[in-house]
């Protein structure tokens, strides 16, 4: 089944360049067009949406984004300073 679908891709030959060299415009629209980015441009439009708000908008959010990096990595050093503990008192025994 396999071998059958890789002979039919190979005798399809190799697709024609097009004519036009792209623009970064079109090269955008065909990145935007992808399905894959499809949560961040309904974040997008809803943050443009909401434009009125801005001043409270991304101070807020760029607090609530530092406060959790913060809360993160003080829980990633708390784990690591417990690992490090066992390690030493293993080593110790």
């Amino acid at each position: 089944m396999a071998l059958r679908s890789v002979r039919g891709i190979l005798s399809q030959g190799i697709p024609e360049y097009p004519e036009e060299k792209p623009t970064w415009q079109s090269l955008a629209q065909d990145v935007l067009a992808e399905p894959m980015i499809a949560p961040f441009r309904l974040f997008w439009h809803n943050f443009l949406e909401a434009r009125p708000w801005w001043p409270v908008l991304v101070p807020l959010m760029l607090w609530v984004g530092w406060r959790s990096y913060r809360r993160e990595r003080r829980k990633y050093f708390a784990e690591q300073r417990k690992l490090a503990a066992k390690r030493a008192v293993t080593l110790i025994q």
